[in-house]
């Protein structure tokens, strides 16, 4: 058992332990109950180093920790595998926003304390080059790209030229803010798996946690109102359409690796065919073509 060979465990420790199995794409997440503590164990799914570098996820995820942005880190091992505190609370889902409106308040808090956090994060989170490798990999595999994704990747790179008109400073994120990663105790949201995490554009994580949660226009002025306690400007909302896109692609082809790499995980195919419609549909509407214009202005 993975348990047993984490320090202050042991095999008679571990076998008293109560495992709980939590949910995951790609890895095995588990509540323990031992002693009256609980906590949570991580097992990094096969293939996932990869795509993973599992010496910045943990510089990361303990920079987090140490803000009070994430459960405090019992160990990670090398190997990616994590034990943390574990933390009550309800997975920020499109159902849970639907029954809690507040928590998007919630969920913009906490991006906006990790963004202004000042965590020292290693590595740099660079979308567009990330595609490239992905892409890359899938034609070197046995599922090469469909002409609708390559179409999908060409059209991205009108985004690419927009946003490099205008860079802004890149910060602490999360990069990967799912609702699984997500955890609303109801007084604040715990940002919860640092696998992908990077410095990067914060807007990164707003679109992200927008098209993972299903909102539409007047919701993505909600959390952006949220975020920056104020009402957004049209430059930041055209950026927020265009990222949004940007996301779903990307979302897209790691998808397509993932089930390359392991063809037992369910549904990653569905994923990738829903972000890759979702990203063609968006830019092919006027309202992207007006986004593009903004951010281009300035």
């Amino acid at each position: 058992m993975r348990l047993a060979a984490l320090p202050g465990f042991d095999a008679g420790r571990a076998e008293r332990a109560r495992l709980t199995r939590l949910g995951g794409l790609t890895n095995r997440v588990f509540k323990v109950e031992l002693d009256g503590e609980a906590l949570c164990l991580r097992v990094p799914g096969q293939g996932s180093d990869t795509l993973v570098d599992r010496g910045v996820e943990e510089t990361n995820a303990r920079a987090a920790a140490a803000a009070g942005l994430t459960p405090e880190i019992v160990h990670f091992a090398a190997d990616g595998t994590m034990l943390t505190r574990f933390v009550e609370g309800a997975l920020v889902k499109p159902a849970h926003l639907q029954g809690d409106p507040s928590a998007l308040q919630r969920v913009a808090v906490a991006l906006a304390r990790l963004h202004a956090s000042g965590a020292a994060f290693s590595g740099r989170f660079q979308a567009f080059e990330t595609m490239e490798v992905y892409a890359a990999e899938l034609e070197r595999s046995d599922a090469p790209l469909a002409d609708e994704h390559r179409g999908a990747l060409l059209q991205v790179q009108r985004i690419r030229a927009a946003l490099d008109t205008c860079p802004t400073p890149l910060r602490p994120c999360h990069c990967d803010p799912t609702g699984p990663n997500l955890i609303d105790t109801g007084a604040r949201v715990w940002l919860i798996d640092w696998e992908y995490s990077a410095t990067n554009d914060p807007m990164w994580d707003l679109a992200y946690f927008s098209i993972e949660s299903g909102l539409e226009e007047t919701a993505d002025n909600d959390l952006l109102a949220a975020y920056f306690e104020r009402a957004p400007n049209a430059a930041e909302a055209a950026r927020m359409m265009l990222t949004k896109a940007v996301c779903e692609v990307l979302a897209g082809l790691w998808s397509l690796v993932r089930e390359a790499q392991d063809r037992r995980v369910p549904g990653l195919r569905d994923y990738a065919e829903r972000s890759f419609a979702r990203a063609s549909a968006r830019m092919a509407s006027p309202a992207f073509s007006a986004a593009l214009e903004t951010v281009r202005d300035g």
